[in-house]
């Protein structure tokens, strides 16, 4: 049994929550308990839980059991929760599961059902994370025929199979987190967890407590990203943004390979594999942010990754699988892309990373999906765009492309949002896990754009 396993315990009755505490303790999980559902959500957002324990009926609490069920799946929905009630029955429980929780149990607990229902749980919760993160690295190739891209494969080959930290640099969209993943599933670590810890939020206050965890006087635990990843990879996505204060204690870490929890006296051991990525170079880490000690203890390797205008002859297989992979997706019902598309899309000089091309490709596609279309030309292309921007830009001139580009990308990433939050009815889990993009930036990127 893992020593990680995180459960968030929420009934408004302290015994309860006590009792099932020190059950699951006994069994070697970790939990941590509230006695309302506006505390235990909180919690929820605060800390990186596997399992919710949540009572269907709660005095003095702002939500009720499935109203709070209702808010977890929203914040994110892989996570399972089992609902529990002194008041249960068969209707009871099939609207529980009808709401999305993993399973019931009724009151008094059986201590040996729900220690079975809680290991089943967390197996699945595992296993869908595992596929998932095979499904991100599998779904894609690294496409180099341009020199600058082999380059990248061949550097890759030499440090995949050992555990030499290595950083990534490159600009933004140009593939850092992919190839981080690649390098985690071609080593010899891929059957352990892949994490990413992105200091660019400057609005995560918890960032010390997601990372190490914590311990409390009462001898609860929190566990934290580095006890779920022991034995695997961490990538740290932005490291240029790490505070001075983390930066410290990840030095301590890199030379004594252990840490401790917040608040916390014994001192865990950690075998971890160190990735780094900025959109900086070397030299602008050296000289502007980043402690040089801490830089050479993870910078055993580095790899340049390029821009698109340095990968021309990438840029029409990049394109042709984007289409592909966007046609797969969305299940659309599109026959025919006809020749002059692909070098329609692979000379966007306003396009300068790959993750602006998917995307641009990805919405161009969908619009045309709404309409039932057989076919997109390169003309269908260009009218379309015409046509969506000739509201909001007077400028009739017959090529897009001399649109401002802020206030294009603005527009087209308004509608692609709003379409997306559509499709999904709202519900941002979802949405965040489709295009690719992390809930907390997805919230700034709606907020910024004043969509509601």
């Amino acid at each position: 049994m893992r020593d990680n396993e995180k459960i968030l315990i929420i009934d408004d009755e302290i015994d309860i929550c006590q009792q099932l505490s020190g059950l699951l303790n006994d069994r070697g999980f970790s939990s941590k308990y509230f006695t309302s559902t506006e505390e235990g959500i909180d919690a929820f957002k605060q800390y990186s839980f596997c399992l919710v324990i949540l009572d269907i009926w709660l005095n003095n609490s702002k939500f009720d059991g499935f109203q709070a069920l209702e808010k977890i799946k929203e914040l994110n929905e892989t996570v399972p929760v089992i609902m529990i009630s002194g008041h249960g029955n068969i209707e009871t429980a099939v609207n529980s599961i009808k709401k999305g929780a993993y399973d019931f149990i009724e009151k008094p607990l059986d201590g040996d059902i729900l220690i079975f229902k809680v290991t089943k749980a967390l197996e699945n919760y595992y296993l869908k994370n595992k596929i998932n993160n095979i499904v991100k690295y599998k779904d894609h190739n690294y496409i180099a025929k341009s020199d600058s891209a082999k380059h990248v494969l061949s550097a890759l080959k030499k440090i995949t199979n050992t555990d030499s930290s290595v950083f990534l640099f490159g600009s933004h969209g140009s593939g850092k987190e992919f190839l981080a993943r690649k390098i985690h599933f071609e080593s010899n670590r891929k059957n352990r967890n892949f994490r990413v810890m992105d200091f660019s939020n400057s609005e995560n206050f918890n960032l010390e407590n997601q990372l190490f965890g914590n311990e409390e006087k009462n001898n609860q635990k929190a566990i934290g990203i580095l006890d779920e990843v022991n034995g695997g990879t961490l990538l740290l996505k932005n490291i240029d943004k790490m505070s001075s204060k983390i930066q410290g204690k990840f030095l301590r870490i890199l030379e004594d390979k252990k840490f401790y929890r917040i608040g916390g006296l014994a001192s865990k051991k950690i075998n971890l594999r160190f990735l780094g990525s900025s959109t900086l170079s070397i030299n602008e880490l050296r000289r502007k942010v980043l402690r040089e000690d801490l830089l050479n203890k993870i910078n055993f390797f580095e790899i340049n990754i390029p821009n698109l205008n340095q990968r021309g002859e990438d840029l029409n297989d990049l394109v042709t699988e984007f289409i592909k992979e966007t046609l797969l997706f969305y299940k659309m019902n599109i026959e025919i892309i006809s020749f002059d598309i692909v070098p329609f899309f692979s000379n966007l000089s306003c396009i300068t990373n790959a993750a602006q091309l998917k995307k641009f490709i990805e919405w161009s596609i969908f619009m045309f999906s709404q309409d039932n279309t057989k076919q997109i030309t390169k003309e269908s292309v260009v009218n379309l765009l015409k046509g969506f921007l000739k509201n909001y830009n007077n400028n009739e001139n017959d090529n897009f492309l001399n649109f401002n580009l802020k206030d294009a990308r603005e527009t087209f990433e308004k509608k692609y949002l709003s379409y997306n939050l559509n499709k999904f009815n709202n519900n941002i889990s979802k949405m965040s896990e489709s295009i690719g993009m992390e809930r907390t930036a997805l919230y700034r990127k709606l907020k910024s754009l004043d969509i509601k």
